[in-house]
């Protein structure tokens, strides 16, 4: 690999990693590992869940900013900013605390560490924030659109203010055309860049499918969720979908649901309420490093996604590429960017998303077909493999970056 001249680039950021088993945006933390070792020093500047501070985390330099007393801060991580707000309205109160303290943050660090350059991850609240300090300091700004910034912030001031940000910004990426699309992007200028997130594509196939079939009686079929338990991740549809599922089929299959959110206890009493508390599982939330032999465990993965009142839904789904490394057979709804990710009947089976029927029938016909099973499986092995291996996704990056640098020092 050709070594380029070196970077200094400022992650901006409403969520990241708390401790190396934390799941929160974890996606951020490989691709700035993966821009590490492309000789660019990445800082992250992210809110604290307790004291703030500064850590070297691997190659990384990651900053929090505390933005009120550490048992009174609330409004980040969990399930996220917007479903905190949603359940808990009182939390609007920490808002201007958050961003004031961000803003306060992000000056700081840019007068002290001189970024080249700030990737601004979600478009509102970072990437308005980015643009404000570029006024101010020609900071050059990237910023990334994730899904729930493009699909859920609605209504003619959000609209206005996203718009503002992408066309202030240097450049602007998001995760899959569909996203794209959630913020009318061929109606203004600058054109989005489709950078996707990635995968560790050998870490998710080194799962050990043994270390957990031991919890399941033999001949045991395994249907598995991963993912943040909120409305938009539709795993209340699934679960009504296993309750449906034929008695002979039903009766030796067994849910597990890994992952945390404010939908656990009313997830857990649809289970009851069907009668198959004793075939569904809850594990909580699972670090990355654990994940690999969940996958493994699996017969099938499903991502049974939805899209909400207010706009929201998946804008890539990082878990698919997950399964897909870990050779675990997908199906997923026909949502969002679900569609760009997965193949369907090629790399996994899409079915119309809130149709628990529906779901129910694709699982009884993929559990009942391992030969089905194992050619989507392949596909989307060799499709993982191609695609988004977190080299190929900072590569990418990189050039974006050099890119807006290039053409700003001309």
């Amino acid at each position: 690999m050709t070594v380029q001249s070196s970077l200094k680039i400022l992650f901006l950021t409403s969520s990241y990693p708390r401790n190396k088993d934390d799941s929160a945006s974890v996606f951020l933390r490989y691709l700035a590992d993966a821009l590490a070792v492309r000789n660019i020093e990445i800082h992250v500047l992210a809110p604290s869940a307790g004291r703030g501070g500064k850590r070297l985390e691997g190659k990384v330099t990651v900053h929090r900013f505390q933005y009120l007393p550490v048992r009174w801060q609330k409004l980040a991580y969990g399930s996220g900013i917007v479903p905190n707000l949603k359940r808990f309205p009182l939390l609007w109160i920490q808002v201007p605390f958050f961003l004031g303290s961000m803003i306060y943050s992000l000056t700081h660090l840019i007068r002290t560490e001189h970024p080249s350059l700030i990737h601004a991850h979600w478009i509102i609240p970072q990437g308005l924030i980015a643009i404000l300090a570029k006024l101010f300091f020609r900071t050059p700004v990237v910023t990334s659109g994730h899904g729930t910034d493009v699909f859920a912030l609605r209504g003619k001031l959000r609209t206005a203010l996203k718009r503002l940000v992408v066309t202030k910004s240097d450049a602007w990426t998001v995760n899959t055309q569909a996203t794209a699309m959630g913020m009318g992007a061929n109606t203004f200028s600058p054109k989005a860049h489709i950078i996707p997130m990635g995968v560790d594509v050998k870490l998710f196939a080194s799962g050990n499918r043994e270390n957990l079939r031991c919890k399941l009686p033999d001949r045991e079929l395994l249907v598995l969720f991963v993912g943040r338990l909120v409305e938009v991740k539709g795993c209340h549809h699934l679960v009504r979908a296993v309750a449906l599922l034929p008695p002979t089929l039903g009766v030796r299959t067994t849910l597990w649901i890994v992952g945390s959110g404010n939908q656990r206890p009313a997830l857990e009493c649809i289970a009851k309420g069907l009668g198959i508390e004793d075939k569904v599982r809850f594990w909580g939330a699972i670090s990355n490093q654990r994940l690999p032999d969940f996958y493994a465990a699996a017969d099938l993965f499903v991502a049974p996604s939805m899209e909400i009142s207010s706009g929201d839904t998946e804008g890539q789904a990082v878990v698919l590429l997950e399964a897909f490394a870990s050779r675990t057979c997908v199906l997923a709804t026909r949502v969002g960017g679900v569609s760009s990710i997965v193949s369907d009947n090629s790399t996994g089976l899409l079915v119309k998303p809130g149709d628990s029927q529906a779901l129910a029938e694709a699982i009884e016909r993929l559990l009942s077909d391992p030969l089905l099973r194992g050619k989507l499986v392949e596909k989307a092995h060799e499709h993982v493999k191609n695609k988004y291996p977190w080299a190929k996704i900072a590569t990418e990056f990189d050039a974006l970056y050099r890119k807006v640098l290039g053409a700003r020092s001309n």
